[in-house]
C-alpha cells in the first residue's frame, strides 16, 4: 500500500482517522509519503499503526529536502533489510527498501518517491526517474521490484512516465493500469484519480511493477487487484469522495470521512502471491526426466521452456551464452514431480543476437539444449 499522509503530523494530526482508514486495508507492507520529520515514523508506528508493525529505522526523513518515505510492515511476516539505500536525486532523494519473506524466502525491493509537483517540474521529476532507472539497471533480470508513491506526473505522455515505462533497457516498470492520457480533468479516465479527496480528479499516486512480477513464479502480481482506497470507479468525478453514496463505504459513511480528513490523497494498493512456484501445465506424472526444446525458437523478446520431472527434487535450469557464461537462472529450487513451463524473458536487455544454452539439473540428469536469439 502507497500512501501519502499529508504533512503528518504537522499538518494534519489526524491519527484516529488514519487508524480507521489502514484498518479497512491492513497492508502487510505500507509505504508512507509526507512524513514531516524522523520523530513522525516513530509517533505513526505508536499511534496510528497496531504493534504487528515495525518501521524504518532511517533517520534522515524530512519534508520538502530530504527522503520523506518510511515503511511499515508486519514483522512476523517479513525481514527488512537495514539501511534503506538512498538514491541521490534532485530534488528528492529515492527511497530503495528490501524485504525477505520469512517463509518463502522471496525477495522484494521497493522503491519509494516523492517526486517534484506542478507541472513546471516535469524536467526534475525526469532527471529523478534517471536516477530511478540507473539504479534499476543494475538489478538482475528476474529480481522482484516495484515503485510507488506521489509521482506527480500529470499525463502518461510526461517524460518521466515515458522514462519509467521505457523498455529499450532493463529496469523499466509496467503500469498495470495501462492508462494512456491526460490523467488531470478527465473524465474518462477519472477510475485511477487519487487526489484529491474533495475534489477528485488527477491521478498522481501510482504502484508500477517490474516485469518479473508479472511472470509465474517466485512473487506473482494478482491480476487485477491494484485499487484506489475511495475512487469508486471514478463516479465521486471533479466531487469530493463523500459526496452522496461511494461503493467503498455505502454501509458506513463514517469511513468516508476519515478518509478525507486522514489526507488530501487517496491510498493505493495491490496484492502480491509470495512462494509461487513454476507452472505445472498438466498433473500426470512423466515416465522419465526431459527436457524439451523451447518455443519459439529461434525467439526475441521471450521463449518457453517446458521440463518433465518424474519425481520430487531440487532443480536448477539456467541460461549461458555461447562462451559457457550463466546469464540467467529461470529455475533454482526444490519441485515436486509434474511437468513445468518457466519463460526466459531477454525483453530489451543487453543480450546479442547469437547462440544460446539451457541447462536443467536435477540430481544426476543433466540436460541441455540450444536456442537463438534474434533481434
Amino acid at each position: 500500500m502507497a500512501y501519502n499522509v499529508h504533512r503528518f503530523p504537522a499538518y494534519n494530526n489526524a491519527e484516529a482517522d488514519l487508524k480507521i482508514v489502514l484498518n479497512q486495508i491492513k497492508p502487510t507492507i505500507l509505504l508512507t509519503v509526507e512524513l514531516d520529520g524522523s520523530s513522525a515514523v516513530t509517533q505513526f508506528l505508536n499511534n496510528v499503526l497496531n504493534t504487528k508493525y515495525k518501521a524504518s529505522t532511517e533517520v534522515n526523513i524530512n519534508w520538502g529536502t530530504g527522503n520523506e518515505c518510511a515503511v511499515f510492515y508486519i514483522d512476523s511476516l517479513l525481514t527488512y533489510i537495514s539501511p534503506a539505500k538512498i538514491i541521490s536525486s534532485d530534488p528528492r532523494p529515492i527511497a530503495e527498501f528490501t524485504f525477505v519473506h520469512k517463509i518463502t524466502n522471496d525477495t522484494l525491493t521497493i522503491f519509494g518517491v516523492h517526486l517534484k509537483a506542478y507541472p513546471e517540474d516535469s524536467t526534475r521529476r525526469a532527471n529523478s526517474v534517471n536516477d530511478l532507472r540507473n539504479r534499476t539497471l543494475q538489478l538482475n533480470s528476474k529480481s522482484n521490484y516495484l515503485v510507488c508513491g506521489d509521482f506527480n506526473i500529470f499525463k502518461s505522455t510526461e517524460s518521466a512516465f515515458q522514462k519509467l515505462i521505457d523498455k529499450s533497457s532493463p529496469g523499466y516498470f509496467i503500469d498495470v493500469l495501462n492508462l494512456a492520457g491526460n490523467w488531470s480533468n478527465n473524465y474518462q479516465l477519472a477510475s485511477a484519480s487519487t487526489y484529491s479527496t474533495s475534489d477528485l480528479d488527477t491521478r498522481l499516486d501510482m504502484i508500477l511493477i517490474s516485469p518479473s512480477l508479472q511472470i509465474p513464479g517466485g512473487i506473482d502480481y494478482k491480476t487485477g487487484s491494484l485499487k484506489i482506497f475511495g475512487n469508486d470507479d471514478g463516479n465521486h468525478f471533479n466531487k469530493s469522495i463523500t459526496s452522496g453514496s461511494n461503493s467503498w463505504f455505502l454501509n458506513d459513511a463514517s469511513i468516508g470521512t476519515s478518509l478525507k480528513n486522514a489526507s488530501d490523497h487517496l491510498p493505493v494498493f495491490a496484492d502480491f502471491d509470495f512462494g509461487v512456484g513454476a507452472t505445472v501445465v498438466k498433473q500426470e506424472l512423466p515416465l522419465s526426466f526431459e527436457l524439451k526444446q523451447n518455443y519459439p525458437n529461434p525467439f526475441n523478446p521471450s521463449t518457453t521452456i517446458t521440463y518433465k520431472l518424474p519425481f520430487a527434487g531440487y532443480v536448477s535450469l539456467k541460461i549461458y551464452d555461447l562462451m559457457g557464461r550463466e546469464i540467467a537462472i529461470l529455475v533454482n529450487e526444490y519441485l515436486p514431480a509434474g511437468i513445468y513451463n518457466s519463460q526466459f524473458l531477454i525483453g530489451n536487455s543487453q543480450f546479442p543476437s547469437g547462440v544460446y544454452f539451457y541447462q536443467l539439473k536435477v540430481g544426476n540428469f543433466i540436460q541441455t539444449k540450444k536456442m537463438m536469439l534474434i533481434k
